[in-house]
């Protein structure tokens, strides 16, 4: 056993260090796939309504986030949610969320509803769910209307183009 392998097995525990070896995927560490995957798991597609993978709830999500008018801590937040979940599901699964079966997911994010913390980015996730849903499709949710469609709503006039979405407005 090389010294790097020695110190890890004294500084970890040896379900973290499974999870580690096992997890040398770089898109299984990409916190966008868990995020779709969470964003997947709390806005499943039915037969008769669109999901979070129908209304790009992912790309929606991508867009607020490169937004430079949002703050940094939700940013960070959002994004730390994921190392949170991950971290927990290492624990006690010894594997990353993405990795799980459909009910090791639902208990894991069953056990983050119990903090506060977790609640709150369950909370924003799905604030961001729903954003993509009702959204105008230019902002990257909502594609060709389906949420709109689903919901038998009629969108106001006049829609925004492409080129005047709140983001790209200046500031007067």
């Amino acid at each position: 056993m090389n010294a790097v392998g020695f110190l890890t097995t004294i500084f970890f525990s040896p379900a973290l260090v499974r999870a580690a070896k096992e997890c040398t995927s770089p898109k299984l560490n990409d916190p966008w796939l868990t995020i779709d995957v969470v964003q997947d798991h709390l806005f499943p597609s039915e037969t008769d309504s669109p999901g979070a993978k129908e209304i790009n709830a992912i790309t929606y999500l991508r867009n607020v986030i490169v937004n430079p008018m949002i703050d940094q801590e939700e940013k960070e937040f959002i994004l730390n949610g994921v190392k949170w979940l991950n971290d927990l599901s290492i624990e006690q699964h010894e594997s990353v969320f993405v990795q799980l079966s459909y009910t090791q997911r639902s208990d894991m994010l069953h056990q983050i509803t119990k903090t506060n913390s977790g609640r709150k980015w369950l909370s924003k996730l799905l604030t961001y769910i729903f954003e993509a849903l009702l959204s105008d499709p230019v902002y990257g949710g909502n594609p060709d209307g389906i949420g709109w469609k689903w919901l038998n709503h009629h969108p106001g006039f006049p829609r925004p183009p492409i080129h005047k979405r709140y983001w790209d407005l200046k500031k007067v």
